[in-house]
């Protein structure tokens, strides 16, 4: 396989149209038969790779390049995910352009040629695929819910039923409840993964004040939990599942490995992937 053809089969395996802004091909390779991928990569990274025979680096998170400084746009994403919640377009929205305001200065200091650099002198292929991976992962966990929960189901069974995927199992992290009680009512709940970043306090929030009892993220920022705290009480009526940032991550790496495995490339998962 050529890296067009791994990018295009991330793409279609996440049902999307296009390549998302958060990922690129960085180096190309016209024959990839060796492959090194983590949910990190830095420059010691890719000498590991040419020191071990690998003709690619797939990095699950953006590791410069546009890749790096379109995030951004992959927020919006969230808005998909509140609207198919239930949540009204202007709220979803407005939330959107709070995580963006607090992202973009941050985003726009990246230094987004410092490790794509060291791969272009070193002559190592490197790409990342973010977005793709994370929508696959954020389906199979709302799927994995939809098929576990019935309508008086707790945030305890919420857990239960997450905690079926073996990505869970196998991961040094647990599932944390970081809002709400194990006995509260599940209630109306969404899957807040897929896009770019966990929304922290505006989405989350947005989602609260629209009719949704629980929000799953899969990490969320102490400050940000803070203020949803300080709004909805920390043990309270509103639930936050926050399943574990590289559990989580695996859970859609996992779907792309397996497929790239089975065309014949020899791929070694690193960097904090949970394989199952």
């Amino acid at each position: 396989m050529d890296t067009e053809a791994i990018m295009d089969l991330a793409v279609t395996l996440a049902r999307q149209k296009e390549v998302p802004a958060d990922s690129e091909i960085y180096v190309p390779s016209a024959d990839v038969r060796r492959a090194l991928f983590g949910i990190d990569a830095d420059v010691g990274t890719l000498l590991a790779a040419k020191a071990l025979g690998y003709d690619l680096v797939i990095a699950h998170h953006p590791v410069g390049g546009k890749a790096s400084l379109g995030i951004l746009n992959v927020f919006e994403r969230h808005t998909v995910n509140l609207r198919r919640a239930g949540v009204p377009k202007a709220a979803a929205e407005a939330a959107v352009r709070a995580m963006q305001a607090e992202h973009a200065p941050r985003v726009h200091a990246t230094n987004y040629d410092h490790v794509p650099s060291y791969a272009r002198l070193l002559g190592i292929p490197l790409m990342s695929i973010h977005n793709p991976c994370d929508e696959i992962g954020r389906r199979v966990m709302d799927e994995t819910l939809r098929a576990h929960v019935r309508k008086r189901s707790t945030v305890a069974d919420a857990v239960k039923a997450l905690g079926t995927l073996p990505e869970f199992r196998k991961a040094e992290t647990k599932i944390a409840i970081r809002m709400g009680r194990p006995g509260n009512p599940l209630g109306k709940f969404v899957v807040l993964h897929g896009a770019g970043t966990n929304g922290g306090h505006p989405v989350a929030a947005a989602a609260f004040r629209h009719g949704i009892d629980t929000v799953v993220y899969i990490h969320v920022d102490a400050g940000h939990l803070k203020r949803l705290h300080d709004e909805f009480g920390a043990r309270g009526g509103k639930n936050l599942l926050v399943t574990g940032h590289v559990a989580s991550d695996s859970v859609g790496i996992n779907v792309l490995v397996r497929e790239l495995r089975e065309r014949g490339l020899h791929v070694a998962c690193v960097s904090g992937v949970v394989e199952a």
